[in-house]
């Protein structure tokens, strides 16, 4: 699943492409993806006005006009392409936007998982409301983790990727954030001084700004050689390193599987 510096790279490929220009189009091929895609109302609120902006929440991509903005999430298997005109060229090809003068962007999704949506302006919307603060905000400090926490008894890993307590860090980068920090993934989240928070946000922004950093800056960045979306080419310290020697110490990386997601740590660099 794309996580959080695969979306970033996908938000600042777009606004060279999108911002300050018109949505000229909208072509829908399916009604639905993972929700019903409101599609009378994205074309009634989205065509004829300039996209001032696209941001990122989470994991969701927001390009927003003077009426509100249309939500883009990639789900598992999403993507987004440039393509010469309005034809799709792909199968799982399921929505097609027209940016004047000439810019054709097609949204492919071959799991439909991902999901087309509208946001009225200065609304809310139920896939937003309830998501924590960006890790990269203002908002995401070490005092209000610890006080958010203090009452949990689960693991600190679970935590990290429960968007309603911070939002955009999947299983790759939390595993890998946890490392750095020296923090056992299934150390109770409950338990986390306030330095120990202090080092892990800190360890989370490093290791999510070095994948954003590894991701580019154009649509093709964002895909493997095979077409299809992946992580970044970064170098994982634990993530898929099962019994290989950890860098630091050289104990065998281990792995277990925790809520049906596998996690990978060091049980030296992390002691419980």
């Amino acid at each position: 699943m794309p996580e959080l510096p695969e979306v970033e790279t996908l938000r600042n490929a777009l606004i060279p492409l999108v911002q300050n220009k018109t949505l000229v189009d909208l072509k829908f091929l399916r009604a639905d993806l993972r929700f019903p895609i409101p599609r009378q109302k994205l074309k009634k609120e989205m065509t004829g006005l300039p996209v001032y902006d696209v941001t990122r929440t989470g994991k969701y991509l927001l390009l927003h006009n003077d009426r509100g903005a249309m939500l883009l999430h990639l789900g598992m298997s999403g993507r987004v392409t440039q393509r010469a005109s309005l034809q799709p060229e792909e199968k799982h090809t399921h929505a097609i936007f027209h940016f004047a003068p000439d810019t054709f962007l097609h949204f492919i999704d071959p799991r439909r998982f991902g999901c087309i949506l509208w946001v009225p302006k200065n609304e809310g919307h139920p896939l937003l409301d309830h998501l924590g603060p960006d890790p990269f905000s203002e908002e995401a400090t070490a005092e209000l983790f610890k006080e958010r926490a203090r009452t949990c008894k689960g693991p600190i890993k679970g935590f990290l990727m429960n968007a309603t307590r911070i939002a955009g860090i999947g299983n790759i980068y939390a595993c890998e954030a946890l490392f750095e920090a020296g923090i056992h993934p299934m150390k109770s989240a409950g338990k986390l001084s306030k330095p120990q928070w202090q080092k892990l946000l800190s360890e989370v922004r490093k290791v999510l700004r070095k994948s954003i950093d590894a991701g580019g800056t154009t649509l093709r960045d964002f895909f493997n050689a095979d077409g299809n979306p992946g992580y970044f080419a970064i170098d994982l310290a634990v993530y898929g390193r099962e019994g290989e020697p950890c860098l630091r110490c050289k104990t065998p990386i281990t792995r277990t599987v925790h809520t049906a997601r596998s996690t990978f740590f060091c049980k030296t660099c992390q002691k419980r």
